[in-house]
């Protein structure tokens, strides 16, 4: 798809879901991760104003939180979202790649983001990449902060809670690794392990059917992604991360129990936020950017201070 293509689409699912694009504020550029070349999405405020690099949920891309994006620039912020490999229009094979990979592709756009900008940095992420940013924290990567709607210790066995059979993947986690290291890119439906028509999505009526039609998103997930899902473990423990962390959880969210989530901020001794939306679902950085946007900024205003 090339960028006049890329454009008519975005702007029809903006229409579809009612909200503004705003496309001509966002500067395409590439960053190069492993040999693979990402795309990128910048809104440039102010160069001397801090940054706020973008990790998507799985299977989409960084556009499909424009929304947010421009809320954030709004309010002053550089924005730099990242489609990570094997997502959007970013090389490498739609859903392919592992946790690990997408930590290093955003680690990529940091630098990135340093080069052009300045050192003062955060990432935020949504979902899956919601776990990438909260793995980008457990690194010796150099931030302001992590923003986190949703995160996990894939490491730690409570994580298969994050699925959709958590009985099944149990039983079928031992043989992973295995099959995986056999048929590392055999493909797996999105839908075996997360309840998609549960995910309420504007102008769509649930992220099943947003996916079913969407050119640019994946729909299957590679087997050595499904076993880093359930297997990587963090760069150093929970209880051991400096880099401040926010974490915001919505009390309807069909896939992360807001237990599960609590479990995590309590294990964290670093400076933390924890946000909880108790009447909302999961899809809070798309669906609810209004609401929960003024929480977002106040923690970055308050993490840039330091």
């Amino acid at each position: 798809m090339n960028d006049t293509e890329l454009r008519a689409y975005l702007e029809k699912v903006a229409g579809i879901r009612g909200i503004p694009l705003q496309f001509d504020r966002f500067k395409s550029d590439s960053v190069t991760s492993d040999g693979l070349k990402l795309r990128m999405y910048i809104i440039e405020t102010d160069r001397a104003r801090p940054v706020v690099v973008f990790v998507p949920g799985t299977a989409v891309y960084s556009m499909l939180y424009s929304e947010f994006l421009l809320a954030l620039a709004d309010r002053g912020y550089n924005v730099v979202g990242i489609d990570p490999r094997g997502h959007g229009i970013s090389e490498g094979a739609h859903g392919s790649y592992t946790i690990a990979e997408l930590v290093a592709d955003t680690r990529a756009a940091v630098a990135y983001a340093r080069k052009r900008f300045n050192d003062k940095i955060a990432v935020a992420g949504s979902s899956q990449g919601g776990i990438v940013a909260f793995y980008v924290a457990a690194t010796d990567e150099k931030l302001a902060g992590v923003v986190c709607h949703n995160a996990a210790d894939l490491g730690d066995p409570a994580s298969v809670r994050l699925t959709r059979n958590p009985n099944f993947s149990r039983l079928m986690k031992p043989l992973l690794k295995f099959f995986a290291s056999l048929m590392p890119e055999f493909q797996i439906p999105i839908s075996f392990y997360l309840n998609l028509e549960a995910e309420e999505m504007r102008g769509f009526g649930n992220a099943k059917v947003f996916l079913d039609q969407d050119p640019i998103a994946y729909r299957s997930i590679r087997l050595k992604g499904m076993a880093s899902l359930a297997y990587e473990k963090l760069p150093r423990p929970v209880e051991r991360i400096t880099t401040p962390v926010q974490i915001l959880h919505a009390g309807r969210d069909n896939i992360f129990p807001q237990d599960y989530i609590e479990n995590i901020y309590n294990r964290l001794t670093c400076k933390k936020s924890l946000k909880i939306y108790p009447d909302l679902p999961h899809l809070i950085l798309t669906e609810h950017v209004d609401i929960v946007t003024p929480d977002v900024v106040e923690w970055l205003e308050d993490i840039f201070k330091r």
